[in-house]
C-alpha cells in the first residue's frame, strides 16, 4: 500500500498556502523555518511532485499544488468532522456546524432556527458564512461548510449534492417613500429608472431582468444587499429584493413597494448539502430546524 503523507505535514502545506510564505506560516504555527521548509520537501517527495513555487514575494501553488490542495482540504475538514462526533459521541460537545447562508435566511429563518437548534444542542459551536451561491459552492464543495442555504441551484452546478427545497418568496420592486416614481404601475414607466440589484450567481437573475428592462444592454448596478438598500434609500435607485427581506429589515420603515400591474416570479431557496459525505447530526438538526422555522415564516 502506498504510504501516505503525515497529518502534520498537510497542516503544514496548508498553513503555507493560508498565509502566503513559509516565514508567515512558521510564525503562525510557532515553528521555525528549517522546520516548515522539511515538512514540505517531506510532503513534495512523498507526493512525488513540487507543489509550490518560492520567491522573494512568498508561494506560488503549481499545477500539482492546485491540485492536491483541493483534495488535502477535503480530507483535513473530513477529519475535523470526525473528532466532532466523537466528541458529541462522549456527550463532550453537542458538535460543530460550519454553514453557508444568503442575506434572506439570515434576516429572517435565521434567529428562530438558532432558538430552535439551541433547545437540544446547548453545546454546539456554530460558524456562519454569507453569500450568494456561487461565493458558497466551493466553500462546501471542500468540505469547509456543511451545507449552504440560497436561492435554488440550477441542476448542471449539483453534481455530488443534494438540494432540499425550503420556500418561495415573492419578489417586488422597492423605491425609499417619496420616490418620485413610487406611485408608477407598470415596468414601462420604469425603464428610464437607475436600477441597484443585489449580486446573482449561475445566470439566475436573467428570466427576472428580461422582464424588467426591454433592452438587454441597459446599465445595472450590482452589490451586496446591504449596498443596495443605502442606493435606494440615499441615491434614489430602484431595486427588486424578496418582499420578506425587506419586511425583516429595519429600513422597512423607509422603502415602499412600487405598484407595477406585472407580477414578478417567485424565486425558490433551498438547502445544499454533500450527496458523498456523511452530514453530521448537529448540522442534521440545525437543518431540520431551519426546515420548520420556514414552514412558519410568512413569504407572501
Amino acid at each position: 500500500m502506498r504510504g501516505l503523507p503525515k497529518i502534520q505535514q498537510l497542516q503544514v502545506f496548508q498553513a503555507i498556502i493560508q498565509h502566503g510564505s513559509i516565514r508567515a506560516a512558521a510564525k503562525a504555527l510557532d515553528q521555525s523555518q528549517p522546520g516548515i521548509t522539511r515538512s514540505l520537501q517531506e510532503l513534495e517527495q512523498k507526493v512525488g511532485a513540487v507543489l509550490v513555487i518560492r520567491g522573494g514575494g512568498g508561494v506560488i501553488l503549481t499545477g500539482a499544488g492546485i491540485m492536491f490542495k483541493t483534495r488535502m482540504e477535503l480530507v483535513l475538514n473530513e477529519l475535523n468532522r470526525a473528532l466532532d462526533e466523537v466528541e458529541h459521541l462522549n456527550n463532550l460537545t453537542s458538535g460543530t456546524v460550519a454553514m453557508g447562508l444568503s442575506s434572506l435566511a439570515i434576516l429572517t429563518l435565521l434567529p428562530a432556527a438558532l432558538r430552535e437548534f439551541k433547545k437540544t444542542n446547548q453545546k454546539s459551536s456554530i460558524f456562519n458564512r454569507e453569500g450568494q451561491a456561487n461565493e458558497l459552492l466551493p466553500a462546501l464543495q471542500s468540505g469547509e461548510l456543511d451545507f449552504i442555504m440560497v436561492r435554488a441551484i440550477p441542476s448542471e452546478y449539483l453534481s455530488g449534492l443534494v438540494q432540499e427545497p425550503l420556500f418561495k418568496t415573492s419578489f417586488k420592486v422597492y423605491a425609499r417613500k417619496g420616490h418620485p416614481l413610487a406611485r408608477c404601475t407598470s415596468l414601462a414607466q420604469l425603464q428610464d429608472a437607475d436600477w441597484y440589484l443585489p449580486v446573482t450567481a449561475m445566470r439566475q437573475c436573467n428570466p427576472l431582468e428580461s422582464l424588467l428592462f426591454n433592452s438587454p444592454d441597459k446599465a445595472v448596478m450590482r452589490g451586496t444587499v446591504n449596498a443596495v438598500l443605502q442606493m435606494v434609500l440615499h441615491a434614489d435607485y430602484l431595486t427588486v429584493v424578496p418582499k420578506a427581506m425587506v419586511r425583516a429589515h429595519f429600513l422597512a420603515q423607509n422603502l415602499g413597494i412600487i405598484p407595477v400591474k406585472e407580477r414578478l416570479p417567485d424565486v425558490e431557496y433551498c438547502l445544499v448539502y454533500s450527496s458523498e459525505r456523511p452530514i453530521t447530526q448537529a448540522a442534521r438538526s440545525l437543518m431540520d430546524a431551519f426546515h420548520l422555522e420556514s414552514q412558519q415564516h410568512a413569504w407572501g
